[in-house]
Formats: C-alpha cells, structure tokens, sequence
C-alpha cells in the first residue's frame, strides 16, 4: 500500500468520532435508498466537461445540469443589464491601499499583513517571485509546433494541469468583459503608499481560459477557526500553487506558439468569477464573489490561463449550488465581520444578479484581525465543502442539490453535529505565536 494512501485511510478513520455515529443503521440505509435513485437521474447529456480523461471524481457526488451560457445567463448567474469592466482600484485590497478605509489599515495592509506568521510571509514572498509581467506573459514562439485537433488539445491541456497538481481544471470561452479596464500598481512608503493605474494589456485576441483550481486542504480547515493564524497562509499556498501552474501551462502553450497569458493572485488582468463559472467550475455563491465548485465548495483558490490555443470549452454548470445558498446563510450567521448578507433574493450589481456584501468590513477584518491572519471563516463553516468525503455525505448533497427542501435538512444536521463549527486539535500542525497578530 502506498503511503499517500495509508495516510488518506488514516485521515477517514480520524474523522470517525462518536458524534456522527447516528449515520449509520437505518440513517444509511435510508440516505443510500435516495442517493441511488438520484444517481440513477443523472442525464446522459455529455459536454465538454467530461471530454477528459480526469479522474471520475472531478465534480464529485453532484448532480451535474450542463447550461449553455447566453445574453441572459452564464450558468445560473443571470444577466439583466451590461457588464461594465472595473478598474482593479475599485476591489477590497486595493481600496485599503489607497486609504479609503484610513491610514491605520492602509499601513496594516503593507508592513503587518502577511508578516503576522512567519508562514503566510513565506508564501506570499514566493508568490511574489512569480508576478513579472515577462514571467505571467511574453510573446509566442515565432513557428507554431503541430497540435492534436480542439478536443484532444483540450484533454491534453486538462490533463497538463492534473499533471502539475491541480485539484480541478476546465477550459471557458473567456469573459472579456472580466477583464479590468485599469490594473493598480502600489508600492509603499512608511508616510502611506504611491499608487499607480495603468490600462491592462489587450488579450482580446485570447479566445479561452484555462481554469485551475486548488483546494485550501480540508484537514487544515478542520483544524482552525477559519480565522486564526493558518488563515493567509491557506489562501496563499494555494494562490502559490494555481500560480505555479498557469506560469507553467502558459509559458508551454508560448513555446507550441500561441499566445497566452497567467493570471494569478500577484498578477491579475481580469476577474477571476466570471471565468470560473464559462469554464464549468461552479456557480456564484452567497460569499460575495466566490464560486463554489460542486465537489470543493469555495474551499478552493484559483489561477487562468487566458490563450488563443484551438481548445473545445466547457459549459456552465448547475448543482444546486446557488439554491442552497439562497436557503442556507451560514456563512452570513457565522462571518465574523458581518459583511455577508441574509436576504434570501438576489440583487443586481453591474449587470448581474448576486448577493450583496459589504467588501469595506470584509477587508478591514481581515487586514486588521487581532485573532490570527485573514479570515476564511464563510469557507470553514460552509455545509457543501466542510466535511470529509464519505458516501452519506455524498448523498446529502446530493439530496441538497436536486431535492427541493433537502438543502435546509442538511443545514439543520450540519449545526446540529457542529460541523463547520468544530476545530479539532490533533489536526491543528501549525504553530502560532498569537503575540504578532496584534
């Protein structure tokens, strides 16, 4: 038996504690009876997404609708009036940055931040290493190599990423109205900070995106309040690894002779939702602008690769992911800023349909947290991605997302064993030094 596979058998045991020994008997049996019917509803429709060679756990136990993106939709987000692109100054980071929120967090942000554990720094410092824009981006060989036709340049290229570690890939037609219409440059000074925008470079020509996702590690998550000190460096980990890719994946598809272009964490030109969703890695969810993956939640970080490689894209996804959101609001019960809103409807933001948040209380939490560094307690506490992989959890989402009603069940169960809620200590590895985070 190989050790990776002694230590995941290790993990599912560990994760057998009394509590939720009332699954078994008739729970199972039950639970089973459902989950083999709904398995038995899954269509025979086949897009893109499944033009792969990936592991047959890719999207997990979920019931998976594939839907077309239109003028009106893109996947379940529904599009009732024009998007119109932002200029990166506009987001929660770059906003501290510029002082709009005081001088305190706009100092916080630049010398204390990611220097309150020595792990987060680490990280974020080799992130960094990865964000020249010769480094993300750079012209295409002058001869192109001769490549597979669309579709198996497509597995090919998904399979690249498996290869390179990734927990999940897709391909979308890009969104260009994603992209930011002005990128923000800062570099700081102990009086403040000197700011710069600058138009982004045209990737009009960049027809698709290669999506990479990364999962933030569940026994980790286990382990932590979703606040403390573990938080950044969870988050940059994986903005370090979809990085690590896309600068792999797009300096390969340069050297075939095509251009492409990474955007990760350090080095953006676009928003990164839109793109998630066109290339059939989730739906919208009510944690503002983080797109819950059918098997991962939005446990997850991300990196694209946007290219005008000949690729066939996936379609948009439907799980049932934003319904259950719409009933669930655990996140907002539990965010310990505030920022996540209760109402059960959507509202329209640029053209779109989404839930509100409040990104000025979102990003001061997290920039000024006297408890640990950053925060990612909506993600911690979530009932689609906070549990271990097991076959009744498995089924329970399946209920949640094809069953009408089942999703507030899951809920309830979830507060009622404290999953999402617990932090279990023997999985807690890291160490803290809680005198730095103040």
């Amino acid at each position: 038996m190989s050790a990776v596979k002694k230590r995941k058998e290790k993990f599912q045991k560990e994760l057998e504690f009394s509590r939720r020994e009332f699954l078994g008997g008739a729970g199972i049996l039950a639970a089973s009876a459902a989950l083999v019917n709904l398995k038995g509803m899954r269509g025979e429709a086949r897009a893109a997404n499944e033009i792969t060679a990936q592991l047959p756990e890719r999207y997990g136990s979920a019931h998976i609708n594939y839907v077309p993106a239109t003028e009106k939709n893109l996947g379940t987000t529904r599009i009732v009036g024009p998007i119109k692109q932002r200029r990166q100054a506009e987001d929660g980071f770059f906003r501290a940055v510029s002082g709009e929120f005081g001088e305190q967090s706009a100092r916080n942000y630049f010398f204390h931040f990611v220097n309150k554990h020595p792990l987060s720094h680490a990280l974020f410092k080799t992130l960094g290493h990865m964000a020249a824009d010769n480094v993300v981006g750079g012209e295409p060989a002058p001869e192109k190599l001769p490549i597979p036709d669309p579709e198996r340049m497509s597995r090919h290229i998904k399979e690249l990423g498996f290869f390179l570690r990734a927990d999940d890939v897709g391909i979308g037609v890009m969104q260009h109205h994603a992209s930011y219409s002005e990128r923000f440059l800062a570099h700081p000074t102990p009086e403040g900070k000197i700011d710069i925008s600058t138009p982004v470079e045209d990737n009009s020509h960049h027809k698709y995106v290669i999506a990479v996702l990364i999962d933030q590690d569940l026994r980790t998550m286990l382990g932590s309040t979703g606040y403390d000190g573990i938080s950044a460096s969870q988050s940059f980990r994986s903005y370090a690894t979809s990085g690590f890719i896309a600068v792999i994946m797009a300096d390969y598809i340069r050297m075939l002779g095509y251009n492409a272009r990474a955007h990760h964490a350090e080095n953006y030109n676009m928003i990164l939702a839109p793109n998630l969703i066109a290339a059939g890695m989730g739906e919208h969810s009510r944690a503002c602008d983080c797109v819950m993956h059918p098997r991962l939640g939005y446990r997850t970080k991300a990196a694209v690769v946007s290219t005008d490689l000949p690729l066939v894209p996936d379609t948009p996804i439907d799980f049932g992911g934003m319904e259950f959101c719409r009933r669930c609001k655990k996140c907002a019960e539990e965010c310990p800023s505030k920022a996540l809103s209760f109402e059960t409807e959507q509202s329209e933001y640029n053209g779109y349909m989404c839930w509100p948040g409040d990104m000025a209380k979102c990003t001061l939490f997290r920039i000024n947290n006297p408890q640990g560094v950053s925060c990612g307690r909506c993600m911690k506490v979530c009932p689609w991605n906070n549990k271990e992989d097991s076959f009744i959890h498995s089924g329970g989402l399946q209920l949640a997302g094809r069953v009408p009603g089942a999703d507030g069940l899951l809920k309830d169960v979830d507060d009622m064993l404290g999953y999402g809620t617990e932090q279990i200590e023997e999985f807690k590895w890291w160490l803290d030094w809680p005198e730095m985070y103040k």
